[in-house]
């Protein structure tokens, strides 16, 4: 599992400060996180991402998307 440092604004934070947000997989999210439940591989989910507390809300209320969906709206959010 990657540690918590927020995707959009780089923020290093503790977890309780913000949190750990699972998009809808895509094709290629549900082939790599099936590989992730196989014995002896590990790794971070390709559809979780750390978010601040201050872009967590967002995040949370697109976690219905794919990531590529929800960062689409995310980046237009923030830029």
């Amino acid at each position: 599992m990657m540690p918590p440092l927020c995707c959009i604004c780089d923020k290093d934070f503790e977890p309780n400060e913000g949190g750990l947000i699972y998009f809808k997989e895509d094709e290629g999210d549900k082939i790599a996180n099936e590989r992730l439940r196989q014995p002896g591989f590990v790794g971070h989910p390709p559809n979780a991402f750390w978010f601040c507390e201050k872009h967590y809300p967002a995040a949370k209320e697109l976690s219905y998307l794919t990531k590529k969906e929800a960062f689409m709206i995310l980046k237009d959010k923030n830029t």
